[in-house]
């Protein structure tokens, strides 16, 4: 009796953790897809443009680029950052790169100090997982220096603070193996925030559900890290001096956040992936479609306004991973695609 008893209990705590997984993956959600806008372009040349930062003042969009379908058959991912000139009518064009070892890019992030423009990129080669800082001049990213550490197990966004230091996410708390698969299933929070000072890498944040994207505030005082399985953002207080962090509150979205912008009004644009096992399948199969989702936060007194700008079934975009905004235009760029969606936003 006792024996039957317990494997009911494990039957049902089984069944609970399934259905939980079902949920917290968007398998039960009711897409209604709309777009806010109008469809200006289909940019086409770049496979996996993953994740994309704005120079403002020029008006140029860097977007990372890398096949990562080819990636995972251990074929060249044909990794470069690309660069749209936005007050041109032309079309992106693949940067010049100093860089001499295997360059595959995912998360970046733009920094401007005085008349220097520097772009920070997490870089995935055969030899292990780092962050490359490039300055950009005439057109070209110089290569400048490369910051390695154990600590990156499995870097994913990375958000400069100055040429220096910076935050990077790690989406697992292991690179590869079964224990990994049961971290995305089983939602357990294995990830983290790490920051390097200068000198050295150590763990700002820990126990996260699939850290993400990563972002710092115009006035460096408070970071946002998405949580993927966990359907949400953190809001951090930071300190400039020293970069530690301290937890603020989270905002709730209930989908699979990814990447995070932040524009010129303080509001945050941040991608998602609404049905998350769908992009588990997409990942594996391109035939499979990935609906995609973009959210814009502004703040607000209590908090932030949520409004959702782009909910695709996945047919005209699969994968959504990051959502940059320029004069009433939107940017939006995938994981996997070769595709990059321009959108002429309602006024």
């Amino acid at each position: 009796m006792k024996l039957k008893w317990a494997l009911t209990i494990i039957i049902v705590l089984i069944a609970g953790m399934l259905v939980n997984t079902l949920y917290v993956a968007g398998v039960f959600k009711t897409l209604h897809p709309h777009l806010e806008g109008s469809l200006q372009m289909m940019y086409n040349q770049m496979p996996g443009p993953e994740d994309m930062d704005v120079d403002y003042e020029n008006g140029l969009l860097f977007i990372s680029s890398t096949d990562r379908w080819k990636s995972m058959k251990g074929q060249s991912g044909d990794g470069a950052i690309w660069l749209l000139k936005l007050e041109s009518s032309a079309e992106p064009v693949r940067l010049m790169n100093t860089y001499s070892g295997e360059f595959n890019p995912h998360g970046i992030s733009l920094l401007k100090k005085d008349s220097n423009t520097w772009l920070f990129a997490v870089n995935h080669n055969a030899s292990g997982n780092y962050v490359e800082r490039f300055s950009y001049r005439n057109d070209t990213l110089f290569h400048e220096k490369t910051f390695a550490g154990d600590e990156m197990c499995c870097p994913n966004d990375v958000a400069a603070v100055d040429p220096d230091r910076f935050y990077v996410t790690n989406d697992h708390g292991l690179p590869k193996g079964f224990m990994r698969t049961l971290e995305d299933y089983l939602l357990l929070p294995f990830s983290s925030l790490l920051y390097f000072d200068g000198t050295s890498f150590s763990t700002v944040a820990k126990g996260l559900h699939y850290g993400n994207g990563v972002n710092v505030s115009k006035d460096g005082t408070i970071v946002f890290l998405a949580e993927t399985t966990g359907r949400d953002i953190q809001v951090l207080r930071r300190d400039p001096q020293t970069g530690q962090l301290a937890p603020r509150y989270e905002i709730d979205l209930e989908t699979g956040v990814d990447n995070i912008h932040i524009d010129d009004e303080d509001q945050l644009w941040v991608a998602a992936h609404p049905k998350m096992l769908a992009f588990a399948g997409h990942a594996k199969d391109p035939q499979k479609k990935s609906p995609s989702q973009v959210l814009k936060l502004t703040p607000s007194v209590d908090g932030y306004s949520i409004t959702e700008v782009y909910l695709d079934d996945g047919n005209q975009l699969s994968g959504s991973s990051v959502a940059v905004p320029y004069k009433g235009d939107l940017f939006i760029g995938v994981v996997f695609e070769h595709k990059v969606l321009r959108l002429g936003l309602k006024r």
